[in-house]
């Protein structure tokens, strides 16, 4: 009977991998077709470029400071989030849930606009610095934080603290209690026992979110040009986007790009190399009902993450109703309705970002599912390992290769720059939304195929009834990932469309360059806005997924 089961669970393993052949593909053309065109223009004047490159000691410095600021922002993210989730994973109070999904939305803002809201916030002439100077009656900021080393790290921090804690939080509140209570028992201290026994456990949570949010910071582009503000403060993405657009030297980018992705993809082989999946039981622990002194560490925690993270979002919905100087207007909204100056695009920009995101979302939902149900059984890791390579380009770079492939196809079709574009955002959100289904996947038992089998159900028809609707909340979840990533997706779009597609981002990077902020305010807001009811109609239909 065992052989038996054992012969169907094979047929099985290899009819979901047959099944998710064609979604396999299409991430491998959509991933070598304009890498292929990168790799092809370094070696142009018999590798001149890639010569230069990799003896020019700029190059290193270039990969010294992105490696240092990925690192020591990775670094401060985990550091900081740990006595947070320390917390939220041991005690349940009202706001808890709330506090936990308000960091789960924070995945999804687009870097956009966390530059904006940093510029608007955080500026000299800001919302914060016009506070502390009108309460203690300065003449000058003293809150200088705009375009310098640390405004990309806060930056940073911003975005990716939120992961960390979401994570890490999930995991320990997973964690089986048991051996910590003995440990306590024994006569060791809160200190040792998370030293000698809690860490332990949840080690390979806090690794895995210190690896993500450092390929996050690797390839930052949009913070690293806005708020840094100088090429001392480039990354090897900024550089990169500098040489094709302000040096007009395709060379010496594809170049560049190329050496960004043999370090990434060598640290991408590194860190997935010494990981393995934890099968550890997860009963999970009783979260502790918070009384007194721990309602009031409750209150305090939770301030400081909405005191944090809330008040820059805010201040772009404010700055789209109000002058810099408090005045309430509605000119941006009433230029954005009648089409005149830079937003006479805009009603086309929102049009755009909102079909570019659907297509893209159903489109990466639907493959995601197919190669997570191939990758749940499988012994080898190669197809979750394969499915990582984007995250070792950069989205700059791949907007460089697409780029070339519509010159390579010589149209000048606007129905082209729109499938380029929407294949260069499906690229970049398959991986994150396989990593989404993933978990939903392996928590399908065998024995509920092998029951449909036995009953006469075929693999196909038990995809279709059974498993497809328990990972349906997964795929839900996923789409609102991926359409949020798409909606705010900047670099590849800019890199790409040269002017032709216009989205949302594109249209707020340029309005911030023109010191348009009020306008890039209100459409700010917007992004916002949609962004939000994606991410909870995600939400309500993956309610009934537990935290992983």
């Amino acid at each position: 009977m065992d052989r038996g089961n054992d012969k169907v669970m094979k047929n099985r393993e290899g009819f979901y991998i047959y099944r998710a052949i064609p979604a396999i593909v299409l991430l491998l053309l959509l991933f070598a077709l304009p890498m292929f065109f990168v790799f092809q223009k370094a070696f142009l004047s018999q590798g001149r470029a890639l010569k230069d490159v990799f003896s020019d000691i700029y190059t290193y410095k270039l990969l010294g400071f992105t490696f240092f600021e990925s690192f020591l922002s990775a670094t401060i993210s985990v550091a900081i989030a740990m006595p947070f989730a320390s917390f939220f994973s041991k005690y349940s109070f009202p706001g808890r849930k709330a506090i936990l999904t308000l960091s789960d939305l924070a995945f999804t803002i687009p870097s956009i606009l966390v530059v904006l809201s940093f510029v608007i916030w955080y500026g000299n002439a800001g919302i914060l610095n016009t506070f502390i100077m009108h309460v203690f009656k300065l003449d000058e900021p003293r809150l200088k934080i705009l375009y310098s080393f640390k405004a990309i790290i806060l930056a940073h921090v911003y975005l990716n603290f939120p992961i960390a804690f979401s994570l890490i939080t999930g995991s320990w509140s997973m964690m089986d209690e048991k051996e910590e209570l003995c440990s306590k028992l024994m006569g060791k201290g809160n200190i040792k026992t998370f030293f000698m026994i809690t860490l332990g456990k949840i080690k390979g949570t806090v690794i895995a979110s210190w690896i993500l949010i450092f390929f996050f910071c690797f390839s930052s582009f949009s913070i690293v040009l806005v708020l840094g503000g100088k090429p001392s403060y480039y990354t090897l993405e900024a550089e990169i986007y500098k040489r094709t657009y302000t040096d007009m030297n395709p060379e010496s980018a594809s170049a560049l790009s190329l050496f960004s992705f043999l370090v990434l993809s060598l640290l991408l082989l590194i860190s997935s190399g010494g990981r393995r999946e934890a099968k550890a039981k997860r009963s999970g622990r009783t979260l502790i009902k918070a009384r007194r002194s721990k309602i009031l560490i409750a209150i305090i925690l939770s301030l400081l993450i909405l005191l944090f993270l809330l008040p820059p979002l805010l201040s772009i919905v404010y700055r789209a109703f109000f002058t810099k100087d408090g005045t309430f207007t509605l000119r941006a909204w009433h230029d954005m309705s009648h089409g005149s100056g830079l937003i006479a695009s805009s009603i086309a920009g929102i049009i755009n970002s909102f079909i570019i995101a659907l297509i893209t979302a159903t489109l990466s939902a639907l493959l995601a599912s197919k190669i997570a149900l191939a990758s749940r059984g499988s012994k080898s890791r190669i197809l979750p390992l394969f499915t990582s390579l984007p995250m070792a380009t950069g989205s700059v770079t791949l907007g460089l290769g697409f780029s070339f492939v519509s010159a390579y196809i010589h149209s000048d079709k606007i129905i082209v720059s729109y499938i380029l574009v929407i294949l260069s955002h499906l690229i970049l959100t398959l991986p994150f939304a396989v990593r989404t289904i993933l978990p939903g996947a392996r928590k399908i038992p065998k024995t509920i195929a092998l029951s449909s089998y036995t009953l006469g159900a075929s693999m196909s028809k038990t995809v279709r009834k059974i498993e497809n609707p328990m990972i349906f909340g997964y795929k839900m979840k996923a789409f609102a990932f991926s359409f949020a990533l798409s909606l705010g997706e900047f670099n590849a779009t800019l890199s790409l469309s040269e002017g032709k597609v216009v989205t949302i981002p594109v249209l707020i990077y340029r309005m911030i360059n023109s010191y348009n902020f009020q306008g890039a305010s209100a459409l700010g807001s917007i992004l916002l806005l949609e962004a939000l009811v994606v991410f909870f109609v995600g939400e309500v239909k993956a309610n009934g997924i537990s935290r992983d």
